[in-house]
């Protein structure tokens, strides 16, 4: 039985081969010779996506060359060992620390032997990006590999590889790198001259870069000016991607919870923008990811202030409570902190307990009052420059500034991959950004409460 598979599949390989020799006539490539290169254009894409410069360097000649081209323009030309892998270590080096992971996939291999021995191939691609966080990748590139490959006593190497990407050249797809020594906390006067009437947006554009970002009043009632500007940006502006306040980053992109929950309180008349943001981006296939850090950035972040992690709890439910108060007015209080205390102990790691007892003791030893819906005041807590600010508003500055940082990277990031980004935050955080974003992409072509 044996024998009698082993013979059919001589057949079978023997008729194979007889076909291929047949189309290779004109140009005839031993086998050998064909798998070594195919080992070859495989190793250049295992090399590259494993952050491996030299062995990606090695894959050529000694002053073998390699070249891309944009939409038919070249755009840079790599003569040498030394150069190719000074650039691949830079590039490389530059994934590595943004947390990108590539796959570059190539098919479709046709080869030609000439004369001299030497063979020239074309191979198409695509390359897919993915960051750590996200949970699908992203078609960056594609086009035509066109190669000249030798035979050395090492093996078979390239000589020539053309990278030819069917796009054109964005000059602005190089990193955007924010300048941090532009984020600081701004007074009250600061805030009225940079800002403006809210709702409104800032609509900033850089070569096929575009950001636009909603100054958003934050306002649960549906049918409200935060929610309409909200509606009409995304019709007109037609973003790729969506960036919400509230949600952690680390969440991934559209979640499926959250979109439950928007559903649900959707019914109910009151959905904060945020949520009414990621619903009309879901209904639109458009993903939306949430712009704040993780807790343990928000915990490390209090520790500079204070050492005692009392102090960072109660800030914490403070910092929440008040968004409680915008949303339900009539909440009871007492009830809230009681669950607030042990859930922000678990989630930030806090080394500390707390009843709603010491709660009201830790606040009115350190508001200077009774703790009550009326003594709530968001003055307390708001990151705005003063000469002599307490323990609560320099925790809040400290939170703000933090946050900030880590929702401008996300900016940055996802106007490398994405034409056009919208961002919904409160009005506050567009003042403390607006420097920041005007050296990355220059001034806004467009401030205006409606689109």
């Amino acid at each position: 039985m044996l024998r009698k598979i082993n013979g059919t599949l001589n057949r079978v390989l023997l008729s194979v081969f007889f076909l291929c020799s047949s189309l290779w006539a004109d140009t005839p490539i031993e086998i050998s010779d064909r798998i070594a290169i195919d080992d070859l254009i495989s190793r250049y894409s295992h090399t590259w996506d494993s952050k491996d410069a030299r062995g990606w360097s090695d894959l050529f000649v000694k002053d073998g060359v390699w070249a891309n081209y944009f939409a038919g323009k070249k755009d840079k030309l790599l003569g040498s060992g030394d150069e190719r892998l000074a650039f691949a270590e830079k590039l490389q080096g530059s994934f590595r620390e943004r947390g990108i992971v590539t796959r570059h996939h190539q098919t479709n291999t046709l080869l030609k032997k000439k004369e001299d021995g030497t063979i020239e191939g074309e191979t198409v691609f695509s390359v897919i990006w993915q960051h750590h966080d996200e949970p699908l990748p992203k078609l960056m590139h594609s086009g035509v590999y066109r190669d000249i490959y030798v035979k050395t006593d090492q093996g078979w190497k390239f000589r020539v590889r053309e990278v030819r990407f069917d796009h054109q050249l964005f000059q602005e797809e190089e990193e955007l790198v924010p300048d941090f020594t532009l984020l600081k906390a701004r007074t009250h006067a600061e805030h009225r001259k940079l800002g403006g009437r809210t709702p409104y947006f800032a609509h900033y554009k850089k070569g096929r870069m575009e950001l636009v970002f909603i100054a958003a009043r934050h306002e649960p009632r549906v049918g409200s000016p935060t929610h309409k500007l909200i509606e009409s940006v995304i019709e007109g502006f037609g973003p790729e991607c969506v960036i919400t306040e509230g949600l952690r980053s680390e969440d991934g992109y559209s979640p499926d919870g959250l979109i439950r929950d928007a559903r649900r309180r959707e019914q109910s008349g009151n959905l904060p923008e945020p949520l009414f943001a990621a619903l009309l981006a879901d209904q639109k296939e458009i993903p939306f990811i949430g712009g704040e850090p993780s807790p343990s950035v928000t915990t490390e972040a209090l520790r500079k202030v204070t050492d005692d992690d009392t102090d960072i709890l109660g800030y914490l439910v403070v910092r929440h409570l008040g968004q409680v108060r915008r949303e339900q007015p009539g909440a009871d209080l007492d009830n809230r902190v009681k669950r607030l205390l042990p859930r922000m102990i678990e989630q930030f790691e806090l080394e500390t307990a707390m009843n709603l007892d010491q709660f009201k003791d830790w606040y009115e030893r350190t508001a200077g009052r009774a703790f009550s819906a009326e003594n709530l005041r968001r003055e307390d807590i708001a990151p705005i420059a003063t000469e002599d600010p307490g323990l609560l508003k320099r925790m809040g500055i400290t939170v703000m500034l933090a946050r900030e940082k880590h929702l401008i990277s996300l900016e940055a990031r996802l106007l490398a991959e994405y034409k056009r980004v919208l961002v919904i935050y409160g009005s506050g955080h567009l003042v403390y950004e607006n420097e920041i974003l005007k050296d990355m992409l220059g001034p806004p072509i467009r401030k205006a409460s409606r689109w």
